[in-house]
């Protein structure tokens, strides 16, 4: 170990250096890799009985999107149990977590060395060191001794970064503030690295702990209410209730009622005084989804509510203070229905004080590896599979889809794909193929087939506008016949656009009805085309 002595000092520098928390971590596995020559190592922070990757060394990307439950994973277990050195038998029956997700080697990890080295601080365990090699005498010439250095120097390292991520966040909260840290639901995390939600994620860190009204805006599927959820667990609000409201599933009928509640003999059916949602999210969050379904009478009760923060049962006169925070969602053009005058101004402007926009799934890049890994160990327990892998032929053609439906339609994706897989293999360890996905014929969103010849970034194609346009392609419109398919698309897409926007008078919503889309949807497109 002297001669790495030079190294072991750099890491420890490293630890109270202004570098990134990232190259730290990466720094730290580099120097592990050197050192002990291994194959593959990790650096996983361990909470809520979870292993989650910070950073990887000869592991395959989509391993930073997984979660890795001890309870499905005895070696993690074994680790978390452990509170010191865990060196596994080369020939272990315990199966490997990372079986297929080490870059150049398919065979199953049957035979290797495998260390684990807890992390521990103040006799809490916050994280573990992962480290493997393909030669099972490889780590036989090092002492406990000198793995326990490395599990040292890491477990300063990560908490440090845990210290220094609780005081950035302890810093913008008043020093008489209560600051609550609820605990995570794995299923409730974002997962992603991208530019688009790395700065997202910040403006939910700005609001949460505000009192604002934040209207979260997106496509379908793209995960807005997990933007809510993650907005209540920041707040100070944490502590008290979470109430949802889906808007779009509200019948007019009952819509007053199901908001601000009704005396017993309002209306018919109405046999004893029932809580509306404001007042069961008194001193919590109201997460009004769908938002822009609300009908304009029921916007300006909403409105008033908003204002004075009074709100009225149906059949009573009498005012009942609330003190509710507003989160509302909607996957409209808001300022497209408000021009229409499906959607109040004032009530658009008092919702929309801290706007929160969510990428689609299309736009954040490597992202998909990530939410491929994050999916695949989830599906992989619920079909009592070893293993669920990528192809790295099947990651090229997921990263080159659209994704209408976003995130949603991708995590059925991989769970239609791994069924299709368990049902062709007798073996527990999948490997997801192409051909597992049917993307090369149609794709699938919200219900719409979509042929695969229309480059799904449009959403203008269910199969019928498909058909009923192939003539307009081909008779009215003029497409070079040396395009590649996706510019060829995009010209096709900017032309149609542009003769059915003139035809209705350049009213996009009437557009995007008569093309079958979203308004959002077409909105975006002719954005990303150069049309508005």
């Amino acid at each position: 170990m002297n001669r790495y002595k030079n190294d072991w000092i750099q890491v420890a520098l490293d630890i109270t250096s202004g570098i990134s928390e990232q190259d730290r971590f990466e720094r730290l596995l580099a120097t592990i890799r050197s050192m002990l020559k291994c194959d593959a190592s990790a650096l996983l922070l361990f909470d809520q009985q979870h292993f989650t990757p910070l950073a990887i060394n000869g592991l395959a990307d989509e391993v930073l999107g997984r979660r890795f439950d001890i309870t499905q994973h005895p070696r993690f277990e074994a680790i978390a149990r452990a509170g010191d050195i865990v060196r596994f038998p080369s020939d272990s029956e315990l199966a490997d977590p990372y079986d297929g997700l080490i870059p150049n080697h398919t065979d199953n990890l049957e035979v290797h060395a495998c260390i684990g080295l807890p992390l521990i601080q103040e006799d809490r365990l916050i994280g573990a060191v992962t480290i493997d090699a393909f030669d099972p005498t490889q780590f036989d010439k090092f002492a406990d001794n000198d793995l326990r250095l490395i599990s040292a120097l890491a477990a300063n390292s990560l908490n440090t970064a845990l210290l220094m991520e609780q005081l950035e966040k302890n810093a913008t909260v008043s020093n008489t503030s209560k600051r609550h840290t609820p605990n995570k639901n794995q299923g409730d995390e974002i997962i992603g690295q991208s530019a688009a939600i790395v700065e997202m994620k910040s403006h939910i860190e700005a609001v949460a702990n505000t009192d604002l009204s934040v209207l979260i805006m997106g496509e379908t599927g793209v995960g807005k209410e997990l933007v809510a959820h993650a907005i209540y667990a920041q707040s100070q609000r944490a502590d008290e209730a979470f109430v949802y409201l889906n808007c779009a599933a509200l019948p007019e009928s009952v819509a007053e009622s199901e908001l601000f509640g009704h005396i017993k003999g309002a209306f018919t059916g109405a046999i004893s005084n029932r809580k509306g949602k404001f007042e069961m999210a008194d001193k919590g969050t109201l997460f009004l989804d769908e938002i822009g379904e609300l009908s304009l009478a029921l916007q300006a009760k909403l409105l008033r509510a908003l204002q004075y923060g009074d709100i009225q049962r149906v059949g009573d006169d009498s005012n009942i203070k609330v003190d509710v925070r507003i989160i509302a969602a909607t996957n409209r053009v808001m300022h497209e229905e408000v021009k229409e005058g499906r959607f109040r101004a004032d009530l658009y402007h008092r919702l929309s004080v801290f706007p929160i926009f969510v990428p689609p799934l299309r736009e954040r890049g490597k992202d998909i590896v990530l939410l491929a890994g994050f999916f695949a160990e989830r599906c992989q327990h619920k079909l009592n599979v070893a293993s669920i892998t990528f192809s790295a032929e099947t990651l090229s053609l997921l990263q080159r889809q659209s994704w209408l439906g976003n995130v949603r339609e991708f995590e059925h994706a991989i769970n239609r794909a791994a069924v299709l897989a368990k049902g062709e293999s007798t073996d527990a360890h999948l490997m997801l193929q192409p051909h597992h996905f049917q993307l090369s014929l149609t794709m699938t969103s919200g219900g719409s087939h979509h042929s695969m010849v229309t480059d799904s970034n449009t959403n203008l194609y269910s199969s019928s506008l498909h058909n009923a346009d192939s003539k307009i392609m081909q008779d009215h419109i003029d497409i070079p016949k040396d395009l590649d398919m996706k510019t060829a698309m995009d010209r096709f897409h900017t032309q149609l656009i542009q003769q059915r926007y003139i035809e209705n008078d350049k009213n996009l919503s009437a557009t995007a009805t008569q093309l079958g889309v979203n308004p959002g949807n077409l909105h975006r497109l002719m954005k990303r085309l150069g049309l508005k």
